[in-house]
């Protein structure tokens, strides 16, 4: 129950931050975070992501209005795993199989050959994205700050939360 309680409090807590009309430092590291470092589409998700954003800071508002927002900011670009860890997880992930079809009267080789291709297309995905993250940063390890990155963020109310714009 204390483990429910805990995940529903940080739940609400990164959601109200993404849905805050105050722009802050939490809100934008959210959206940095989500923004670049995650592509679902490729499988790098929250979970699976080798870096997370830290000690974002807010060097200079350049536009703040109720539905947009912009920022110079500087943060330190943290591996949370190892290079190797990483290309562990992303091959982990091409490996899984695409779920078969629902429909019963699917065609089989239809379904193969679908498969065939989704697990291509992940193999591909994951070896391009440890190949460009290891020319990037090297061969880094969990807990190295592999960069510090000053950018200006730009950032629009979309449907009542805050995305990169």
């Amino acid at each position: 129950m204390k483990k429910f309680v805990l995940a529903a409090a940080i739940a609400s807590t990164l959601f109200l931050a993404g849905c805050s009309d105050k722009v802050d430092e939490s809100t934008i590291t959210n959206v940095v975070q989500t923004s670049q470092y995650e592509q679902p589409n490729l499988g790098i998700t929250a979970k699976t992501t080798p870096f997370e954003v830290k000690n974002l800071k807010i060097t200079k508002v350049l536009l703040d209005t109720k539905t947009d927002y912009k920022a110079e900011v500087s943060y330190d670009l943290v591996a949370n795993k190892s290079l190797d860890e990483f290309k562990t997880s992303m091959k982990a992930l091409a490996a899984k199989p695409k779920a078969p079809a629902t429909d019963t009267a699917a065609d089989t080789t239809t379904d193969d050959m679908s498969s065939a291709l989704h697990t291509l297309k992940n193999n591909l995905a994951a070896e391009v994205m440890v190949v460009a993250f290891s020319a990037k940063y090297g061969d880094f390890k969990a807990g190295q700050t592999v960069d510090t990155v000053n950018e200006t963020v730009s950032m629009q109310k979309v449907n009542d939360q805050w995305v990169k714009d």
